[in-house]
């Protein structure tokens, strides 16, 4: 269900993209380029091309995840644009999105093996039934390398860096007992730090004031987690805990992008 849902999405952004490039006038804006003309010592002329074009850009379908960034793109030269970003994270509208990734790469996000526990009791870290996401803060730093020598438009390979936080109040469960109870007015803070390493392919198209993008990408997450760990002590009661570590997941995004040429 969750694979049918992200492939219906993917094949959404790529139908809107694939209208929007019929449709379009390819008209970059004349702000884009200034020619400068310098004479050297001979008298001869030279053309040297100032870039000063920008777009601010944002996914209008982010949100549904758990993101919304706003980028900016500068172009650099024909061949070569920068692209930076801010955001916030926050808990996804599709809440079973974690849980589809995790089951896309065979990495299930329950953990059931603590030693902290006498009798270890498994922890979902995708249930948000006991789990309400907090703002967190995002930034991202990417170079966006164009085939056909006309930066800012066309089909582009791109590096493509990025810093998150997610942050989460989850509800303890009442110590000294031996069933498991939830006191949702007693929480504790959970938090993940991620690290993406990945490299996006795609294709950009301008309007006169508009642009619109869509892209594909893999790579890798790395992870610092701070997680609740619940368990039962030697005397079979429930206790509350705390889980530190590490990992990394294999990455794989799709999406769209809406932009304003300034």
């Amino acid at each position: 269900m969750y694979k049918l849902r992200f492939i219906s999405l993917l094949f959404f952004a790529l139908f809107v993209s694939s209208l929007s490039y019929a449709q379009k006038d390819k008209k970059k804006p004349s702000t884009d380029v200034e020619i400068i003309d310098f004479g050297d010592e001979s008298g001869s002329q030279k053309e040297q091309k100032v870039y000063k074009g920008l777009i601010i850009k944002t996914s209008p379908i982010s949100f549904v995840f758990g993101t919304q960034p706003v980028e900016l793109e500068k172009e650099i030269t024909d061949l070569l644009s920068l692209q930076v970003g801010l955001g916030v994270t926050f808990e996804p509208l599709w809440a079973e999105y974690d849980e589809f990734v995790a089951e896309l790469v065979d990495a299930s996000d329950g953990y059931c093996e603590s030693r902290m526990w006498t009798y270890d009791e498994c922890d979902y870290y995708n249930d948000y039934t006991i789990r309400t996401g907090k703002v967190g803060l995002l930034a991202s730093a990417s170079s966006r390398l164009f085939f056909d020598s006309d930066g800012y438009e066309g089909m582009y390979i791109a590096p493509f860096l990025r810093f998150s936080q997610q942050k989460f109040e989850v509800e303890k469960v009442r110590e000294g007992y031996a069933f498991l109870e939830r006191t949702p007015d007693d929480t504790q803070s959970e938090s993940v730090t991620n690290f993406d390493i990945l490299v996006h392919y795609g294709s950009q198209a301008l309007y006169p004031k508009l642009s619109m993008e869509w892209f594909i990408g893999a790579g890798v997450r790395l992870r610092n987690n701070t997680r609740q760990d619940i368990g039962y002590d030697g005397l079979n009661l429930l206790r509350n805990g705390e889980r530190n570590f590490k990992d990394k997941r294999f990455r794989f995004e799709a999406g769209i992008r809406i932009g304003l040429q300034l």
